[in-house]
């Protein structure tokens, strides 16, 4: 089952054309990584499809619900209703490279206050759900602690639980370990690397290329706002088509080689 369909994406920031004729489609219980270097469109791409940025031009399908087409005769993007909207924001979770915690909540109120407030669901039965999804990733003990008792590996794993509380269909990563050290990498990579074992349709903006390499079924490399490339792991990795593609990983082949 298609799960997300991006044709066609164009985004401008002023005179900056930061997505130039963007598409990306992703099945159900897909990884798709995204790769690229910094400044390349990546992090962009996800805000736009989660609705925290608009696009100029293209369509964006979400689980079968059209979230915006563009207008031929209008000549502009159109906007589906806000009912629509809402309920494709709801099919929808991201986890975002700075956590983005609430500081003056607990891990727990952190990760069942959108059940209770967007979804209506009663406080004891969002936190024991909370406390499930705390226990997988491994945070049994800190759910009565606050964000700036935890390390920056715990905190983003609360990130993550937080997401999945409200059971979306498809979970985006902004480069997620972007600010932990290797070691807290480590276990977020763990995770993330769970949730592809049971199927999470997942797509991860990362810059951890042996990762992507292992865990991702498809790879999309983008630089200055365009896909240059994109296929499976072996083909992306080992047999890159595009000169562009092979300069950017040839530091990833060195560092390997050692």
């Amino acid at each position: 089952m298609r799960m997300l369909s991006a044709r066609n994406i164009c985004k401008r920031f002023g005179d900056a054309e930061v997505l130039r004729d963007i598409s990306l489609e992703v099945d159900q219980g897909q990884v798709v990584a995204v790769i690229g270097p910094s400044g390349s469109g990546k992090s962009t791409l996800l805000r736009c499809i989660n609705q925290f940025e608009t696009i100029d031009s293209g369509e964006i399908t979400v689980c079968g619900k059209k979230m915006v087409s563009f207008d031929e005769r209008l000549q502009r993007t159109v906007y589906a209703d806000k009912d629509t909207l809402r309920k494709i924001r709801l099919d929808l979770g991201m986890v975002f490279q700075n956590y983005n915690l609430f500081p003056h909540f607990s891990v727990l109120r952190n990760i069942t206050e959108a059940p209770v407030s967007v979804l209506g669901k009663p406080r004891r039965e969002a936190e024991a759900e909370a406390k499930v999804l705390l226990s997988k990733m491994g945070l049994s003990d800190k759910a009565e602690q606050y964000p700036y008792q935890l390390s920056g590996g715990q905190q983003q794993r609360v990130s993550i639980a937080r997401a999945m509380a409200l059971s979306p269909k498809i979970l985006f990563f902004d480069e997620p370990t972007s600010a932990l050290d290797p070691e807290l990498t480590g276990a977020i990579l763990r995770v993330i690397r769970a949730l592809a074992q049971e199927h999470m349709t997942m797509v991860i903006v990362t810059h951890e290329m042996a990762f992507a390499r292992d865990v991702a079924d498809h790879i999309v490399f983008m630089d200055e706002g365009v896909v240059v490339e994109s296929g499976t792991p072996e083909e992306v990795f080992f047999r890159p088509k595009e000169e562009r593609t092979q300069r950017f990983l040839q530091r990833y082949f060195e560092d390997r080689a050692g």
